[in-house]
């Protein structure tokens, strides 16, 4: 063969392979595959790709640092990545087939790209790379395709959620929110959230002071970590199911410990007092300068002064069906003292009243720390009416007691005898007596707490145009001040 055959042999096989090139799948100039963050998912988005005329895209291959993870339909722009490596940077493509099984991907026209890195904290989205649609019926941020309904929470990848649901647990809190994080930069994963099992979060600032030396020493109010596991384990052990068949709350505090946990801090303080109660020019000021704005609407508020109206001797503060409370024990904070109590006033920011669904208080058949009765000694175990230490609300078991007509062999509960006219008799016939010291005789019912709490409460906090209203507390008891 002749020198200008090969030649024109060569050439004529470079025009093919340019032609054949050319009949690939094409991205428009300057085409961008686009992310949007989604914590440890990541949606991607992409152009329509170009084909010749008597042509189609059958469908679009996704790859993540090279290794193919999906492929999508030819009417799909756009789907979810899932199973990417917490805290490394991952490169995600799309390339695209043709009817004619010609790729794109083999040309540099015919891959787009981006990176992406998941965060490093939270549970991840598991291992198993996919792309999966981006349907998202409840609204919550998660694809349908992730929340599995039904069993154990996993990761992003496999979150137990319901896909019908936008609050799965019943908590308030959405579940994207939970799992991915909120939008406002809330990292909940790492604090614990979880979309199937019920969280209560609470931030804790507080004072120290010297407020009065002639009672008590120099001392802090900042929580310690004794008080809040007792403050957990009333609300872990509560008899409140959830989707993947737990019972409890999972109490996420935040006093400062580090970590994910950064919000509560000291307040710088003259005197360790303020003026005014929840809802003051200070408790307002204090708050607008140390409670993080994307913490509103899930975290309940704690303020721990000595005191507030600057001399009240009362224990505490907090509106019902709200998100702000004050714990002001002044010389007393014992763990015990200032857990019963931080559960005594949140019950009020989750609707819980003195006498459950009333404000009847010192009812002995009301067996919360709502109750009086109950808030420092904790609730009666035995049935003998005096409190046995245990911190809880109430579960409604015991029944209502009529003050005109009290039988004594009956009790409270279980047929334990209780003196009720305090005469050292345990009368036969029934007896009429003022049990709670209201005033009056009246029929005292118990009532469930725990069966009524509010839990999204704080989502709609001052949500009234006259805002929340607020109890305010008892002094502490002399028999408290240990």
């Amino acid at each position: 063969m002749t020198r200008t055959k090969l030649l024109g042999t060569t050439l004529a096989m470079g025009v093919v392979a340019v032609l054949l090139a050319a009949c690939k799948p094409t991205f428009p100039a300057g085409s961008t595959l686009a992310t949007s963050g989604l914590g440890p998912l990541v949606t991607i988005t992409w152009p329509t790709i170009d084909v010749d005329t008597d042509k189609v895209v059958t469908e679009y291959r996704i790859d993540v640092d090279g290794s193919e993870i999906a492929r999508v339909s030819a009417a799909t722009r756009s789907c979810v990545v899932v199973g990417l490596p917490k805290g490394t940077t991952s490169t995600i493509s799309v390339t695209a087939y043709d009817s004619a099984a010609q790729w794109s991907g083999d040309q540099a026209t015919g891959i787009i790209s981006a990176t992406y890195a998941p965060p490093s904290t939270g549970s991840g989205s598991g291992t198993a790379k996919s792309c999966v649609p981006t349907t998202d019926t409840d609204g919550d941020r998660l694809p349908n395709a992730v929340e599995t309904n039904g069993g154990t929470y996993q990761h992003a990848g496999a979150t137990a959620s319901n896909p019908n649901l936008a609050d799965t647990d019943g908590d308030g809190i959405k579940d994207g929110d939970e799992v991915l994080g909120t939008t406002a930069g809330l990292d909940l994963p790492a604090m614990g959230a979880n979309p199937v099992k019920k969280n209560l979060a609470m931030e804790f600032d507080w004072f120290d002071d010297n407020a009065e030396p002639g009672t008590c020493s120099a001392h802090s109010h900042r929580p310690t970590a004794g008080m809040i596991a007792k403050v957990a384990t009333a609300y872990s052990t509560a008899p409140v199911s959830n989707p993947d068949g737990t019972t409890g709350i999972s109490l996420i505090a935040d006093y400062g410990q580090g970590g994910a946990f950064t919000g509560g801090n000291l307040i710088a303080d003259a005197d360790g007092v303020i003026a005014g109660g929840v809802g003051g020019t200070d408790f307002t000021a204090y708050k607008s300068a140390n409670f993080a704005s994307n913490r509103a609407g899930i975290f309940h508020y704690v303020l721990m002064p000595h005191r507030y109206n600057t001399t009240s001797t009362s224990s505490g503060q907090a509106e019902i069906n709200g998100n702000d409370m004050i714990v002001s024990l002044y010389c007393y904070g014992s763990d015990q003292n200032v857990a019963n109590t931080v559960v005594h006033e949140n019950g009020h920011n989750l609707g819980l009243r003195h006498g459950g669904n009333v404000d009847t208080n010192y009812k002995p058949n009301y067996n919360s720390v709502m109750n009086y009765q109950y808030q420092f000694p904790g609730i009666d175990t035995n049935c003998t009416v005096p409190g046995d230490g245990l911190l809880s609300y109430s579960v409604g078991a015991r029944a209502s007691l009529n003050e005109n007509a009290l039988i004594e062999t009956d009790g409270i509960c279980s047929g334990v005898d209780v003196d009720w006219n305090a005469n050292s008799v345990i009368d036969a016939a029934a007896v009429s007596v003022d049990i709670n010291q209201d005033g009056g005789k009246s029929v005292l019912s118990d009532y469930n707490d725990w069966a009524n709490i509010n839990l999204a409460a704080v989502t709609n906090a001052g949500a009234s145009p006259f805002g929340p209203e607020v109890v305010t507390e008892q002094p502490v008891p002399v028999s408290a001040q240990g």
